[in-house]
């Protein structure tokens, strides 16, 4: 009986070019994500907050999170909130539980807490001023947009203390649109949108992938690649899944390489939109 191979064997890499389970140490970047970045990082330097919007799958995540890695920790405290739908006290806990704020007594509402530690920090003798993230902040509560904003400024000395940088979808654009979040706006020095990748980033991206993967440069054909640009629009989270499943497909009809025929008669073609 043959013995079977493993993906990895049959097709010749080290790791899984389009798996979620592992990290890249960088991410890719297109020609708008380091616009972006650049501007974001001068922004944090000057003590601004932002917000980046744009639909699911354009990579703002991963943009945003990538900020914050670079950050210098001698000068910025780094809070990441993966999910802007917890509810506001909640929220509140996540932030200050990695701010070290303790969470749990009563006698002062957290908030006034976390107001009081945040402006400790950026008023001591080597300040540090807290970045926080909000991913997914469409679904932020309206109190909690609020309570965020309350922890930017220290009413005494009426000087920035921490940046907020807001990562969401087109809802979130609408939102601060609105005239009852004029509060909220007015705190986001800019709104950064991010866009899908164009074809030619596309191929870009899966070139990225598989080389981070030592995986064959030619893994998929010409002409595939374009029909997965063309299929997938640019955005990032359909081309990781559509090149998964189309490297599923050619591993159990055992084929080598990912071809315009394979993807077709896969009848893949149309489906990720």
């Amino acid at each position: 009986m043959k013995k079977s191979r493993t993906m990895a064997e049959h097709f010749g890499w080290r790791h899984h070019p389009f798996s979620d389970t592992r990290r890249l140490n960088a991410p890719f970047r297109s020609v708008g994500d380091r616009r972006v970045a650049d501007q974001a990082v001068l922004l944090l330097q000057q003590g601004k907050s932002f917000a980046v919007t744009g639909p699911s799958g354009t990579g703002k995540s991963t943009l945003v999170e990538d900020l914050l890695a670079n950050l210098d920790a001698n000068y910025y405290c780094k809070v990441y909130v993966h999910y802007g739908g917890l509810q506001r006290v909640a929220l509140l806990k996540a932030i200050g539980e990695q701010l070290g704020v303790e969470t749990n007594g009563r006698a002062v509402p957290l908030l006034t807490r976390l107001q009081n530690h945040i402006s400790t920090l950026a008023n001591g003798s080597h300040p540090v001023y807290p970045v926080i993230c909000i991913d997914d902040a469409q679904l932020l509560e309206r109190q909690s947009f609020m309570d965020l904003c309350s922890l930017v400024v220290c009413a005494p000395k009426k000087t920035v203390v921490a940046s907020i940088v807001l990562a969401g979808d087109e809802m979130l654009a609408r939102q601060l649109s609105l005239a009852i979040m004029i509060p909220v706006r007015s705190r986001m020095t800019a709104s950064f949108t991010a866009e899908p990748l164009g074809e030619e980033e596309t191929e870009e991206f899966v070139a990225f992938r598989l080389k981070n993967a030592e995986a064959p440069e030619d893994l998929f054909e010409p002409d595939a690649l374009k029909l997965l640009a063309a299929n997938c629009r640019g955005n990032r989270r359909n081309i990781m899944n559509m090149a998964t499943l189309l490297l599923n497909e050619a591993y159990c009809r055992e084929e080598r390489t990912v071809s315009a025929r394979l993807l077709t008669s896969s009848e893949l073609v149309g489906r990720q939109r």
